[in-house]
């Protein structure tokens, strides 16, 4: 819908438009979920995994559901034991905290960074970064802490627990939790969002009852793991290392920015990087209620975690969740000669660096990242609105110069924004009749024109419209319209002379009454991405103008009606 915000918010630039449609590229996608939070038109979806879930319960396999932690600020109405309930009675036959997963794996790195006297590491817990890593920063695959994530861990110890045969479904605020789920099927069998489970809990008939009466969290119930949705949860679960240092960066362009200058870093001991793609961490993710109070959300997290003492990880060491992630295709930016480039740039109206104002209003964050990407295949032309705006501007001076009625458009300063030479001629202002007239006369005030002060003082001060108004002024006869177009701040005066040969009392009236119906949306969403009335003025008048040499072409065919 010409706004192209999904393309400013993607960190990765992983949209595609073409023939003026969006489409993600899975490729290129790290999973963020920022395109679905900021559509404002709900063009982007979550890919919905709620009917492979009741299909796996409908089948008579033994379920699990492995629920994120951040589930308590989520459901923050409901009770452990209630939400246990719901779940229950939804058919699962098991309810289990994905945060038993989260201490298992900071039990292991925190063992790993023991045995580190120096380097960077990265916590592999989230799987936005490692899918950031993956694909656009290969150089530092080796610097991720080689275990699984908090989820895939949990979903081992499950397996483990109960039988390779149990079915186990993720529940959490993340997307990338999907994509991971599809990279693991071993595991995790489906995941789904808070979002889905909230639009499931709510259809009619969801009582099964083949539910358990149990209550508790399967095997029991986490502790320090309960903290991991927010930032800086995961160092914190960590005992007192001395010679390490923690530190904790959330939202994807916080964390761009540390693995833009990771190489930089130094330091004599080992770093631990705790990095989370979502702003405040999990608990902020897409697939959950973006209204939620953040401060509330992190009492519910923290309250969460009690001072009893939970499963020593000696006794949870033993499940194996070594892993690599390595063998994974990072991405290959395109390249392109530079004269490719310059020729892109010239195909949107960027001939010279002065052309190039980097508005943003694609998507990209410079003309020239929006030239490759025309060149790549992943954007088009017609997406620079200052583009279109320039081609709009020149169809509506040719038109204007052409069209024989006079066209005059006034702000709400009174002053003359657009006029045509028709205009200029048929009033008879003998200096203004140059090629450069018109130029002369904008920004002035109506007052210059010496015809119809009073007519358009009044259309702005009080909405009024005119509709083939007769005058008679300084001696010469005139059909005058005026529209508005913005009420009370623009109006367009349609104006034509009774003595000329070329006056038709309809075709300009009727017409351009419809044209400015239709275009009035289209236009407002040009001036909105620039910001300028001006626009708003382009548009409006090309359309006009356009319409009328349609209608002007109709009636010299040969078999027009000649009262057409």
């Amino acid at each position: 819908m010409d706004c192209y915000k999904c393309i400013r918010n993607c960190p990765s630039k992983a949209i595609k438009i073409t023939e003026q449609k969006a489409s993600i590229i899975d490729e290129l996608c790290i999973y963020c979920g920022r395109c679905v939070s900021v559509c404002p038109a709900n063009a982007k979806q979550i890919r919905d995994g709620l009917s492979r879930v009741k299909q796996l319960i409908n089948s008579g396999a033994t379920t699990v559901a492995s629920v994120a932690p951040s589930f308590r600020a989520e459901f923050s109405h409901f009770s452990d034991e209630e939400f246990i309930t719901q779940l229950t009675k939804l058919g699962f036959n098991y309810i289990s905290e994905t945060a038993l997963g989260a201490q298992i794996v900071s039990g292991h790195t925190e063992q790993f960074l023991k045995a580190r006297n120096k380097g960077i590491y990265i916590s592999s817990a989230c799987p936005g970064v490692v899918e950031l890593i993956k694909k656009y920063y290969p150089q530092y695959i080796v610097n991720i802490t080689p275990f699984l994530s908090p989820m895939l861990a949990h979903a081992k110890s499950l397996k483990k627990e109960l039988n390779k045969e149990a079915k186990v479904v993720f529940i959490g605020p993340c997307i990338a939790k999907k994509a991971e789920a599809d990279n693991w099927p071993s595991l995790v069998d489906t995941a789904i969002t808070f979002d889905e489970l909230k639009t499931w809990m709510n259809e009619p008939g969801t009582n099964n009852s083949n539910h358990s009466e149990d209550v508790e969290f399967f095997p029991f119930k986490a502790n320090s793991g309960n903290i991991y949705p927010i930032e800086g949860g995961m160092i914190n679960t960590f005992s007192s290392n001395n010679n390490l240092l923690k530190l904790s960066f959330a939202g994807i362009d916080e964390v761009k920015g540390v693995l833009n200058r990771l190489d930089t870093i130094q330091h004599d001991g080992p770093v631990f990087l705790e990095l989370l793609l979502c702003e405040g961490g999990c608990v902020n993710g897409p697939g959950c209620n973006s209204e939620n109070n953040p401060v509330q959300n992190k009492i519910q997290i923290l309250n969460s975690k009690s001072n009893k003492p939970e499963v020593p990880f000696k006794e949870l060491a033993l499940l194996n969740i070594e892993c690599d992630y390595f063998g994974y295709t990072p991405i290959k930016q395109p390249e392109y000669k530079h004269e490719a480039i310059q020729e892109a740039l010239s195909n949107i109206g960027k001939t010279s660096p002065k052309d190039e104002l980097n508005c943003g209003s694609c998507g990209y964050n410079t003309c020239r990242e929006f030239a490759i990407a025309t060149l790549s295949g992943m954007a088009e032309p017609n997406m620079c609105v200052s583009h279109l705006k320039k081609i709009a501007y020149n169809q509506a001076s040719i038109l204007l110069k052409k069209i024989p009625s006079g066209v005059v458009l006034v702000d709400q300063q009174l002053k003359i924004i657009e006029i045509n030479q028709s205009c200029i001629n048929m009033l008879g202002h003998q200096p203004w009749h140059k090629d450069e007239a018109s130029n002369n006369i904008l920004n002035k005030h109506i007052n210059e024109l010496g015809y119809f002060t009073e007519h358009f003082t009044t259309a702005i001060h009080t909405g009024k419209e005119y509709n083939q108004l007769p005058i008679v002024q300084n001696g010469k006869s005139f059909q005058l319209s005026i529209f508005n177009i913005q009420k009370y701040k623009l109006v367009a005066g349609i104006i034509q002379n009774f003595e000329s040969k070329e006056f038709k009392s309809d075709i300009i009236e009727k017409r351009t009454r419809v044209v400015i119906k239709k275009n009035m949306e289209t236009a407002q969403k040009i001036a909105a991405l620039l910001g300028e009335n001006a626009s708003f003025t382009d548009s409006l008048l090309n359309s006009i103008l356009t319409d009328y040499s349609e209608e002007k072409a109709d009636n010299n065919a040969p078999n027009a009606s000649t009262h057409a």
